[in-house]
Protein backbone atom coordinates (compact mmCIF):
# COMPACT_ATOMS: atom_id res chain seq x y z
CA UNK A 1 0.00 0.00 0.00
CA UNK A 2 1.35 3.58 -1.09
CA UNK A 3 -0.93 6.63 0.07
CA UNK A 4 -3.96 4.65 -0.47
CA UNK A 5 -3.46 2.62 -3.49
CA UNK A 6 -2.39 -0.96 -3.95
CA UNK A 7 1.26 -1.39 -5.98
CA UNK A 8 0.93 -4.89 -7.88
CA UNK A 9 4.60 -5.55 -9.26
CA UNK A 10 4.92 -8.48 -11.88
CA UNK A 11 6.89 -9.21 -15.13
CA UNK A 12 5.45 -8.85 -18.14
CA UNK A 13 6.25 -10.12 -21.88
CA UNK A 14 3.72 -8.76 -23.42
CA UNK A 15 5.27 -5.54 -25.23
CA UNK A 16 6.69 -7.12 -28.00
CA UNK A 17 10.05 -5.05 -27.99
CA UNK A 18 11.26 -6.93 -25.00
CA UNK A 19 11.62 -10.17 -24.17
CA UNK A 20 10.41 -9.14 -20.23
CA UNK A 21 10.42 -5.98 -18.18
CA UNK A 22 9.17 -5.46 -14.92
CA UNK A 23 6.11 -3.24 -14.25
CA UNK A 24 3.68 -2.47 -11.93
CA UNK A 25 0.14 -1.35 -11.89
CA UNK A 26 -2.20 0.13 -9.05
CA UNK A 27 -5.71 0.26 -8.21
CA UNK A 28 -7.86 2.47 -5.17
CA UNK A 29 -10.75 0.17 -5.01
CA UNK A 30 -9.09 -3.38 -6.52
CA UNK A 31 -11.94 -3.25 -9.60
CA UNK A 32 -10.10 -0.62 -11.83
CA UNK A 33 -6.77 -0.72 -12.31
CA UNK A 34 -4.64 1.99 -14.07
CA UNK A 35 -2.33 1.33 -16.90
CA UNK A 36 1.15 -0.39 -16.35
CA UNK A 37 4.14 1.39 -15.70
CA UNK A 38 8.00 0.65 -16.77
CA UNK A 39 10.11 -0.59 -13.54
CA UNK A 40 13.27 -2.10 -14.97
CA UNK A 41 13.50 -2.22 -19.00
CA UNK A 42 16.73 -2.96 -20.67
CA UNK A 43 16.94 -1.54 -24.93
CA UNK A 44 18.40 -5.45 -25.02
CA UNK A 45 15.29 -7.91 -26.10
CA UNK A 46 17.44 -10.97 -24.74
CA UNK A 47 17.69 -9.26 -21.14
CA UNK A 48 14.83 -10.82 -19.03
CA UNK A 49 14.92 -8.99 -15.54
CA UNK A 50 12.43 -10.55 -13.28
CA UNK A 51 11.13 -11.43 -10.00
CA UNK A 52 10.57 -8.35 -8.17
CA UNK A 53 10.30 -7.42 -4.67
CA UNK A 54 10.28 -4.40 -2.77
CA UNK A 55 10.69 -3.12 0.55
CA UNK A 56 10.17 0.11 2.63
CA UNK A 57 13.86 1.66 4.02
CA UNK A 58 13.95 3.38 7.33
CA UNK A 59 14.92 6.89 5.31
CA UNK A 60 11.65 6.43 3.73
CA UNK A 61 13.35 5.33 -0.03
CA UNK A 62 11.97 1.78 -1.63
CA UNK A 63 14.52 -0.89 -2.45
CA UNK A 64 13.53 -3.24 -5.48
CA UNK A 65 15.20 -6.36 -6.12
CA UNK A 66 14.90 -8.28 -8.91
CA UNK A 67 16.88 -11.22 -11.39
CA UNK A 68 18.62 -9.65 -14.34
CA UNK A 69 18.47 -12.25 -16.94
CA UNK A 70 21.71 -11.86 -19.37
CA UNK A 71 23.23 -9.42 -16.69
CA UNK A 72 26.43 -8.65 -17.38
CA UNK A 73 29.94 -10.07 -15.87
CA UNK A 74 29.15 -13.83 -16.43
CA UNK A 75 30.48 -16.04 -19.31
CA UNK A 76 27.33 -17.43 -19.37
CA UNK A 77 23.52 -16.38 -20.01
CA UNK A 78 23.22 -15.81 -16.26
CA UNK A 79 20.58 -14.16 -13.70
CA UNK A 80 22.34 -11.94 -11.28
CA UNK A 81 21.03 -10.23 -8.58
CA UNK A 82 20.37 -6.50 -8.50
CA UNK A 83 18.91 -4.01 -6.90
CA UNK A 84 16.98 -0.45 -7.32
CA UNK A 85 16.45 2.16 -4.92
CA UNK A 86 14.05 5.00 -5.19
CA UNK A 87 12.12 7.96 -3.47
CA UNK A 88 8.88 6.28 -4.36
CA UNK A 89 7.62 3.14 -4.98
CA UNK A 90 6.14 4.00 -8.31
CA UNK A 91 9.21 5.69 -10.08
CA UNK A 92 11.97 2.16 -9.85
CA UNK A 93 12.88 2.85 -14.02
CA UNK A 94 14.62 6.20 -13.10
CA UNK A 95 16.57 4.74 -10.75
CA UNK A 96 20.28 3.06 -11.78
CA UNK A 97 20.60 -1.18 -11.20
CA UNK A 98 23.63 -2.01 -8.90
CA UNK A 99 24.52 -6.05 -8.33
CA UNK A 100 24.29 -7.52 -4.74
CA UNK A 101 27.55 -8.42 -4.61
CA UNK A 102 30.07 -9.18 -1.29
CA UNK A 103 33.70 -9.08 -2.77
CA UNK A 104 33.87 -11.56 -5.44
CA UNK A 105 30.54 -13.12 -4.80
CA UNK A 106 27.45 -12.70 -7.04
CA UNK A 107 24.13 -14.11 -6.16
CA UNK A 108 21.79 -15.51 -8.81
CA UNK A 109 18.75 -16.17 -9.15
CA UNK A 110 15.07 -15.77 -7.59
CA UNK A 111 15.55 -12.89 -5.19
CA UNK A 112 13.62 -12.10 -2.11
CA UNK A 113 14.47 -9.00 0.36
CA UNK A 114 12.94 -7.96 3.29
CA UNK A 115 14.68 -4.84 5.85
CA UNK A 116 14.84 -5.43 9.88
CA UNK A 117 15.63 -2.56 12.26
CA UNK A 118 17.14 -4.80 14.00
CA UNK A 119 21.21 -4.29 13.09
CA UNK A 120 22.20 -0.91 14.07
CA UNK A 121 21.17 2.82 13.32
CA UNK A 122 19.88 2.12 9.66
CA UNK A 123 18.38 -1.30 9.99
CA UNK A 124 19.49 -4.47 7.87
CA UNK A 125 18.75 -5.07 4.20
CA UNK A 126 18.65 -8.31 3.93
CA UNK A 127 18.61 -10.63 0.61
CA UNK A 128 18.03 -14.06 -0.42
CA UNK A 129 18.77 -15.86 -3.72
CA UNK A 130 18.37 -18.92 -5.16
CA UNK A 131 22.61 -19.70 -5.54
CA UNK A 132 23.88 -19.41 -2.05
CA UNK A 133 22.23 -20.90 1.40
CA UNK A 134 23.56 -17.43 2.79
CA UNK A 135 21.86 -14.20 2.82
CA UNK A 136 22.97 -10.51 1.92
CA UNK A 137 22.86 -7.99 4.02
CA UNK A 138 23.46 -4.51 3.67
CA UNK A 139 23.33 -2.27 7.24
CA UNK A 140 23.95 1.13 4.83
CA UNK A 141 20.74 1.42 3.35
CA UNK A 142 21.68 -0.45 0.31
CA UNK A 143 25.20 1.55 -0.52
CA UNK A 144 27.05 -0.21 -3.11
CA UNK A 145 29.99 -2.06 -1.94
CA UNK A 146 28.45 -2.72 1.90
CA UNK A 147 27.23 -6.15 0.93
CA UNK A 148 27.97 -9.28 3.31
CA UNK A 149 27.67 -12.87 3.00
CA UNK A 150 26.26 -14.49 6.08
CA UNK A 151 25.75 -18.22 6.61
CA UNK A 152 22.23 -19.59 7.29
CA UNK A 153 21.21 -23.40 8.13
CA UNK A 154 18.69 -23.00 5.35
CA UNK A 155 19.65 -24.77 2.29
CA UNK A 156 19.50 -23.14 -0.85
CA UNK A 157 16.10 -23.02 -2.63
CA UNK A 158 14.32 -21.43 -5.79
CA UNK A 159 12.95 -18.06 -4.56
CA UNK A 160 12.89 -18.86 -1.00
CA UNK A 161 10.41 -16.31 1.06
CA UNK A 162 12.05 -13.93 3.84
CA UNK A 163 10.02 -12.72 6.82
CA UNK A 164 10.89 -10.31 9.84
CA UNK A 165 9.03 -11.75 12.80
CA UNK A 166 6.86 -10.00 15.10
CA UNK A 167 10.40 -9.86 17.74
CA UNK A 168 11.67 -7.75 14.93
CA UNK A 169 15.43 -9.44 15.66
CA UNK A 170 13.92 -12.76 14.76
CA UNK A 171 14.21 -13.86 10.84
CA UNK A 172 12.21 -16.59 8.89
CA UNK A 173 13.97 -18.30 5.59
CA UNK A 174 11.70 -20.66 3.96
CA UNK A 175 12.37 -22.82 0.94
CA UNK A 176 11.16 -25.44 -1.33
CA UNK A 177 13.60 -26.92 -3.16
CA UNK A 178 14.91 -26.27 -6.80
CA UNK A 179 13.73 -25.61 -10.19
CA UNK A 180 14.77 -28.99 -12.36
CA UNK A 181 16.89 -31.67 -12.41
CA UNK A 182 15.44 -31.60 -9.05
CA UNK A 183 12.43 -34.06 -8.53
CA UNK A 184 12.06 -33.73 -5.15
CA UNK A 185 10.41 -30.72 -3.46
CA UNK A 186 11.08 -30.65 0.29
CA UNK A 187 9.78 -27.47 1.98
CA UNK A 188 11.76 -26.47 5.22
CA UNK A 189 12.40 -23.41 7.28
CA UNK A 190 14.91 -21.90 9.70
CA UNK A 191 14.37 -19.38 12.38
CA UNK A 192 17.79 -17.32 12.96
CA UNK A 193 19.06 -13.66 14.48
CA UNK A 194 18.91 -11.04 12.38
CA UNK A 195 22.44 -10.19 11.65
Amino acid sequence: MYREKLIVYYSDQRDLAYGQKLVHQVSYDLKTWEAPVDDVAYADYYARPGMTTVARLPNYKYIMTYEYGGGPGFSGYSFPVYYRISESPLEFNSSTGYPVAAGAVHPTSSPYIVWSPAGGENGTIIVSSGSYSEIFINKALGAVGQWTMIATPQPAAYTRHLRVMPQRDRLLIMGAGHLPPSTTNNVSLSVISVP
